[in-house]
């Protein structure tokens, strides 16, 4: 009787432990594979704020709206105004007379988990991960052929902005247009952009798709410790380039 019943109490100890460690197990799983649930799902929400962000601020670059506002759910991510970045444009007549006009730029960074960024930079959308980045809208040119119009979409705020865990709203607001180069003539002999941005590699796969431009063998170059993509259109005639000055607040 007695082997008998610490027989079954080792039994009963035994079918109990592996149901705890089938718990634990299941549990510790599970837990897993719901966050990473939560943080894709979240992301694709930032990918649509992110899209709703390019629409209003095309609302302001395209049709002149005053101001636009766009709410963005944050959760445990980050929403900032990054470091400036740089853009030149200079156009050339056909006797070689430059006009030039350079815009320091605010990028609108999402931070989210695991090193996954949404980036609003000169009207383009990029995601960055650690696997790779893409470009999930273009900058909005338009280059056919020899017509060029280059809209400079310049976010800017007095200083570097971060907020997080909350669901905040950024506010963009037009500030300003700057005709810089209108000619219908097509007495323009070339173009040039020129940026300096963290996500120049982005820039060049965007214009090296364009049989338009041409960015060089060696299209990423160092200047002053700075690095810089340089495209050129060598037969653009018909040009058009306008800044759109837009300040960019973020609030609770």
């Amino acid at each position: 009787m007695t082997d008998r019943a610490a027989s079954e109490v080792l039994s009963f100890a035994l079918v109990f432990g592996l149901v705890v460690a089938s718990v634990a197990i299941v549990s510790v799983s599970g837990l897993g594979s719901l966050e990473s649930a939560r943080d894709a799902e979240q992301m694709n929400n930032a990918e649509r704020a992110f899209d709703v962000l390019g629409d209003n601020m095309a609302d302001i670059y395209e049709r002149g709206a005053p101001s636009r506002a766009t709410e963005v759910s944050l959760g445990e991510s980050q929403l900032y105004t990054d470091e400036n970045v740089s853009i030149n444009v200079t156009v050339k007549d056909s006797a070689g007379n430059p006009t030039t006009v350079t815009r320091d730029i605010r990028p609108i960074v999402y931070d989210g988990d695991r090193e996954r960024e949404l980036v609003y930079e000169a009207g383009a959308v990029f995601r960055v991960e650690r696997q790779g980045a893409l470009v999930l809208q273009e900058p909005p040119f338009v280059v056919e052929n020899d017509r060029v119009m280059i809209p400079v979409v310049a976010a800017q705020s007095s200083s570097v902005e971060s907020t997080g865990g909350s669901t905040v709203l950024l506010r963009a607001n037009n500030r300003g247009t700057d005709v810089v180069v209108s000619d219908s003539r097509g007495s323009v002999d070339s173009l040039y952009f020129n940026i300096s941005s963290p996500r120049n590699e982005l820039w060049r796969d965007y214009f090296v798709d364009d049989p338009d431009f041409d960015c060089g063998a060696t299209p990423i170059e160092t200047i002053n410790g700075e690095e810089y993509l340089e495209c050129e259109h060598s037969n653009p005639r018909v040009v058009h380039v306008v800044v759109y000055d837009i300040g960019v607040t973020i609030d609770r």
